[in-house]
């Protein structure tokens, strides 16, 4: 049944080697671990750092000021995703990876040392920069050396990995809470070591490799990269309903979801440490389930309907946990479980969408802009959380459940424009073993393997 499920059809198989296939996926669960790590610890110590650096405790003040540094926390991701996806199609993805990693470990430390909430606002900046890089380049890479159902399995499995980031960043503040917001920032150092082993042991994908030794764009810099995936218009297609599924997906998690810890700073009056620690385990909790679960989803439903599915719960499970708790206890515990099942998958699906409509060559490029323009409708969804914060009288729930319903409205709608790559009935009849399909051919390259045998 193993096999079945994670049956591989590369070219590192073909040219014997067979561990490389997981490699890849180790380093790229790896890298968006402590990805989520140092993106999340943010918002658990949101409350307590600005509360310290402003001098004061008001909800709304907190609010205004943590939503500017979010706004430019997710301007950095934007641009990271883009800078570091020209930098994988041109460079390699080995490259791109060790430095985006390094710069958001280094500058996740740095925040320690902010003595104004504009300093840490820089500093978190420079990590959405390096986050960015790093989170749209390990699906390229997982993409890269899977095919077929191995893919599928391979990419939503990826995304249990933001769980077990989460999981790392609510142990550590049950750990250092209690000795200050700083000691969870220092923490952030730690996946600089992961670039070491990137760097001495990851080699490039034979599929890359052939790609770019056949492609002309890969050496004509990087605005014929970018042009050939504006101005082709399937690519354009493509490339509109990609970066409107991950906008609404990213919308929904940093500018409304991402404001729970704080919201239970003001439910309960005080640090709440141990509040706050649980919630976020209980939010990753429900994304590792349903990041199990995905794969068996779209074999289900597609695509397609995978996605409806997530966005439908993700807007009813968000909007009912913000406007009926009232007060912290285990029945938010469990909305908090809710909300992460239900908001996981949208993330999972827009990721394998994203790989399977561009051609490699682009690939790191589109995922780029892909991944970036979500964050930048982010940040500008983050800097309208304050005035939502200060209309709603400080009430993190009630700006959070109107972000929530405006962007899972629209990611629902932009699921209606997802076609099954294979066709829903051939896709599932493969799964099962049943049948094998003919190569199709990906945007602007008809030599890229697309088979799921």
């Amino acid at each position: 049944m193993f096999h079945r499920l994670f049956n591989k059809d590369c070219p590192e198989n073909e040219a014997g080697h067979e561990h490389a296939p997981w490699h890849a996926m180790a380093v790229a669960w790896l890298g968006e671990m402590f990805d989520a790590m140092d993106a999340t610890i943010y918002f658990i110590v949101l409350f307590p750092a600005l509360s310290e650096l402003l001098s004061t405790s008001d909800a709304t003040s907190i609010g205004w000021h943590g939503a500017m540094i979010l706004a430019m926390f997710m301007v950095g991701w934007s641009i990271g995703s883009v800078v570091f996806g020209v930098i994988a199609d041109r460079f390699g993805r080995v490259r791109a990876l060790v430095s985006s990693i390094l710069l958001y470990a280094v500058c996740t430390a740095l925040c320690a040392f902010a003595s104004t909430w504009l300093e840490l606002g820089i500093c978190r900046f420079l990590v959405g920069v390096g986050i960015g890089g790093n989170i749209g380049l390990a699906t390229v890479v997982v993409s890269e050396h899977w095919q077929g159902r191995g893919r599928l399995w391979t990419i939503c499995l990826l995304g249990t990995s933001f769980s077990a980031g989460c999981f790392l960043t609510g142990g550590f503040n049950s750990i250092l809470g209690d000795l200050g917001w700083r000691w969870l920032f220092f923490v952030g150092i730690i996946p600089a070591l992961l670039t070491l082993y990137i760097r001495l042991t990851l080699k490039e994908s034979a599929m890359y490799e052939e790609e770019v030794a056949a492609s002309s764009t890969a050496s004509s810099g990087a605005f014929a990269t970018i042009k050939e995936l504006v101005l082709e218009p399937e690519n354009r297609k493509n490339l509109i309903v990609t970066s409107t599924l991950a906008g609404a997906a990213i919308v929904g998690y940093w500018a409304a979801i991402s404001w729970i810890p704080a919201w239970i700073n003001t439910l309960t009056g005080d640090l709440a440490v141990g509040e706050r620690s649980a919630a976020m385990n209980w939010l990753a909790f429900g994304g590792l389930v349903s990041s199990v679960l995905t794969p068996l989803a779209v074999i289900r439903f597609g695509r397609g309907g995978t996605l409806k599915l997530g966005f439908a719960l993700s807007l009813l499970s968000t909007i009912l946990m913000f406007t009926t708790v009232r007060h912290y206890s285990d029945v938010l515990l469990l909305w908090n479980f809710a909300v992460g099942f239900a908001c996981y998958p949208p993330f999972h699906i827009a990721g394998l969408y994203s790989v399977e409509v561009f051609a490699p060559r682009v690939m790191g490029t589109a995922s780029g802009i892909t991944w970036g323009m979500g964050r930048l409708v982010a940040a500008l969804a983050g800097l309208c959380s304050g005035p939502l914060i200060l209309f709603f009288g400080g009430s993190y729930a009630f700006a959070g459940a109107t972000v929530a319903f405006i962007v899972y409205s629209l990611g629902f709608i932009a699921s209606f424009y997802v076609t099954e790559p294979y066709g829903f009935e051939e896709f599932d009849g493969v799964l099962e073993g049943e049948m094998e399909l003919e190569p199709v051919p990906v945007a602007g390259s008809a030599s890229v393997k697309r088979s799921l045998s």
